[in-house]
Parts: C-alpha cells; structure tokens; sequence
C-alpha cells in the first residue's frame, strides 16, 4: 500500500492551496443547492443561504410569545417554513410601492436626477442601518440569494420579475413624464426602457457599495449619496437630448 507523499510547500502556500480548493468546494456545494431547488419533489427542496438557518422557534417567540408548536402546526415542519419564508421575502410586491419623483415639480431634468439619486439612495441599504423590514434590506435578502440564482430558476424567476418591475415603474412613472417634461428624447436607437434598464443597474451598483460603506466609494469623507447623483446623472445626460419634434 502506497503511502501519500507529504506536501512539501511552505505553510503560506499550502493554506492558499486548501482555501482554493476550498472555494470550489464551496460554489460546488452552491450549484447543488440551486439545482435541488427547482426539483419537481418539494419534499427534496431545501431553503439556502440565511434562510437555511432560520429557526420556527425564534421566530414564533417574537410573535405574542408563541411556541414552535404554532409555526409547525401551519407549516408542517420547519424546513418548509424555512421554504416559504424564502419565496414570500424574495417576491413581495408590498416592498417596492413608491413612485420615482413627479418630474412636474421641479424646474429642470438636473434637479429631478439630484431628486430621484437622493431618494433611491435613502431606498436602498446602508452599511450598519438596523436590521428591520424595509426594501433597502429585503433587497440585502435577495443579494444573499443571488450564487444560488446562477443555477436555480426558482431564485432566478421572481428576483428577474422585481428588477424587471422596477424598471418599468421607472420607464412609465419617472423617465417618460422627465423626458416630456423636459423637452427631451432618448437618444437612437434606444428607447425609453433601455434607458430604465440602465438607471436601474446603476442604482443596484451603487447599493451594492452603499452595504458595505457609508461614504462614496473612491472619495473619502464625501457622502454615498453623491455616488448615486453622479451615476445617475451620467447615464441620463449620456442617454438624452433636446427633443427634435
């Protein structure tokens, strides 16, 4: 029988070797989550990320000092409390409700940028706000979903169908009446969806680093919120021009 040879790498590497195979171990373990996720036989499902954690028992205590007997006695059991919890945070109509700024009420298409940057700001998380329900941290909910969401549709669908939503809440309540209010149009070929699309993403990419810090990004003691101005106007200077009708 043939002894394994010791490795014969300094410590250093040899912890970076283990920790890369290690992460491949991980996404691995991921995608065979993602996968049992959208199997036709629930009872096989499993809930993923923090949703795996989840205990009925801590949850039912906060509510009128009820048991784990009320949240199984709905539920069945534990794991599919854990499953339901997952798709109801993950597909709340009840979080995205408020309307971009009316563009009627300001003067010029700069001061309805600095107003929508301002108050998509504020509508996304922070690093260190309180951990209560709001969009800001459903949206932090769904982030911790998303490695899942490369393999599995049943994460996938319903986070597509909120950013898919609030484009189009952008396109027909906030970009349409700027853009008429303004004397402006979208520059061709695109239209005014793709350039939801686009202030869209942008506001994600800024939430992204709004989680992890309370400043902007690259400039040190300047507020986050200047990040999303300045996005914002970029893409919708870029993307507009004096109406040509």
């Amino acid at each position: 029988m043939s002894r394994r040879r010791r490795s014969l790498l300094p410590p250093d590497e040899a912890r970076k070797r283990y920790v890369r195979a290690a992460e491949s171990v991980i996404l691995r373990q991921i995608q065979a989550d993602g996968d049992r996720l959208d199997q036709d036989d629930d009872s096989q499902s499993v809930a993923v990320g923090p949703f795996a954690r989840l205990s009925a028992e801590e949850v039912a205590a906060t509510v009128d000092g009820k048991s784990r007997g009320a949240i199984t006695n709905l539920f069945k059991s534990q794991r599919q409390f854990q499953l339901q919890a997952m798709a109801l945070a993950l597909e709340d109509p009840e979080v995205d409700v408020e309307a971009p700024p009316d563009p009627v009420a300001f003067a010029d298409a700069s001061a309805w940028i600095d107003a929508l940057a301002i108050e998509e700001s504020a509508r996304g998380p922070h690093h260190g706000m309180e951990p209560t329900p709001r969009y800001g941290l459903v949206w932090t909910l769904w982030l911790s979903q998303v490695p899942y969401g490369v393999w599995s549709q049943r994460i996938a669908a319903p986070s597509m169908r909120e950013f898919r939503h609030s484009a189009d809440r952008l396109a027909t309540l906030g970009i349409a009446p700027a853009l008429e209010r303004f004397s402006l149009e979208v520059r061709p070929p695109w239209g005014v969806l793709d350039v939801a699309t686009a202030m869209a993403s942008a506001i994600e990419g800024v939430w992204l680093n709004q989680a992890l810090t309370g400043e902007h990004p690259t400039r040190q003691h300047t507020p986050a919120v200047d990040a999303m101005r300045n996005t914002l106007r970029m893409v919708w200077d870029g993307a507009t021009r004096p109406s040509t009708r």
